[in-house]
């Protein structure tokens, strides 16, 4: 005779809730992205410089009027603005590489904001798009892509003719113009290092968008011709071994790296955390806020 089973009919084993906060942490465990500014001290050894909230990209371009970008995020500018400037000697013209270890942490937002937000404190700032092979900055700012960069250098084009004015005052763009077969090339000659050293005589602050390190040289060639490098990080896209050998790449061709942005951070998730990271006044907006941005 088959034996019946002791368990009621139907009856299932209550999990207790212990089991799902373990389960939870076991997967914070596994998960290797970075999402903090902490975990960029701890796991890369950089400076940190500021975070930057997550915001529709259709907000975040430096032609758009003030009312129509988040208070945050131009708050976040601000404060990065202030790392930045004394992380860097004042020692004449000073220049910075914009880049991150993978496309699509919002690296060039970054530098077309940062050289923004340098222009409004009154100096001469020059934003270059040094990423000719995927350029960004003459679509954000609404002009033509050449002339360019690559033109000036290959002696194709004056600097006259390359250098577009932008609705923001003070602020200059020089597009990456036509794209070469030899980025990487271009931009280690030394016409690229005597440009620098020209354009240095005319502006404060010369911002340069390059390409992500993983994918190209570009950024590691450039890191060591300017003051500093200013590494972005997209919260939660990328691993910590990833970002770790992306830093590793512009060291080991002596760059420095001035420190890190965390970018695209969903501030809403833990609002009380990223708070103490911007000023006070700020606190209370986060911590209230209901509208995700």
């Amino acid at each position: 005779m088959r034996r019946q089973s002791l368990n009621p009919p139907f009856s299932r084993r209550v999990r207790p809730p212990q089991a799902g906060i373990g389960l939870a942490f076991f997967f914070e465990y596994l998960d290797h992205r970075i999402k903090n500014p902490d975990e960029i001290k701890h796991y890369l050894g950089l400076t940190f410089l500021g975070l930057v909230p997550s915001v529709d990209l259709e907000h975040v371009s430096p032609s758009s009027s003030a009312s129509a970008v988040p208070p945050a995020f131009n708050e976040a500018f601000r404060s990065i603005r202030t790392s930045v400037i004394f992380s860097v000697p004042e020692e004449g013209s000073r220049s910075i590489v914009v880049t991150s270890s993978q496309p699509g942490e919002g690296k060039t937002i970054v530098a077309s904001n940062l050289a923004m937000s340098l222009a409004q404190t009154g100096q001469r700032v020059l934003l270059i798009d040094g990423d000719m092979r995927k350029p960004r900055q003459h679509d954000i700012f609404q002009v033509k892509r050449e002339p360019g960069l690559s033109d000036l250098l290959v002696g194709q084009a004056k600097a006259a003719d390359v250098m577009r004015k932008t609705g923001a005052h003070g602020l200059h763009l020089l597009p990456s113009g036509a794209l070469p077969p030899n980025p990487a090339e271009l931009l280690g000659s030394s016409r690229f290092a005597d440009l620098l050293k020209a354009l240095g005589e005319h502006f404060d602050w010369i911002v340069i968008d390059s390409p992500p390190v993983h994918a190209v040289t570009d950024a590691v060639v450039v890191a060591h011709r300017t003051n500093g490098v200013i590494f972005v990080v997209g919260s939660e896209q990328i691993g910590r071994q990833m970002a770790a050998r992306g830093v590793e790449k512009v060291q080991a061709a002596n760059g420095h790296i001035i420190g890190a942005v965390l970018n695209r951070v969903n501030v809403d998730r833990n609002p009380y955390y990223y708070s103490h990271y911007y000023r006070k006044d700020y606190a209370n907006y986060y911590a209230s806020t209901e509208t995700k941005t």
